[in-house]
């Protein structure tokens, strides 16, 4: 089978960042661009894309926190290059 690039949209929730001494809470979106056989194989390698990503290196669920969570919003076959390194968009969030 030849491997197709597929665009896999991701949302994640509930990932604790330190600001200004204090731990928050934020969420993200993202789009990235992976070279998968299927695209339920695109959507697995688009979330160990984030989980390797040195960004969320020190992301751990905190005692009294949500769990942090990524969750595919889409995917679909593009002909963009493969993304590198993941960009975020980033949006606070409540417990």
């Amino acid at each position: 089978m030849i491997m197709a690039l597929y665009a896999v949209d991701l949302q994640g929730e509930y990932f604790p960042m330190r600001e200004q001494g204090r731990w928050k809470l934020y969420g993200f979106d993202t789009e990235l661009i992976v070279e998968a056989d299927t695209p339920e194989e695109a959507e697995l390698m688009a979330v160990r894309m984030v989980h390797m990503d040195p960004v969320w290196g020190n992301i751990r669920p905190r005692p009294g926190f949500p769990t942090p969570r990524i969750y595919p919003e889409g995917v679909y076959e593009c002909e963009e290059e493969p993304t590198d390194l993941p960009e975020y968009e980033l949006f606070r969030m409540r417990k």
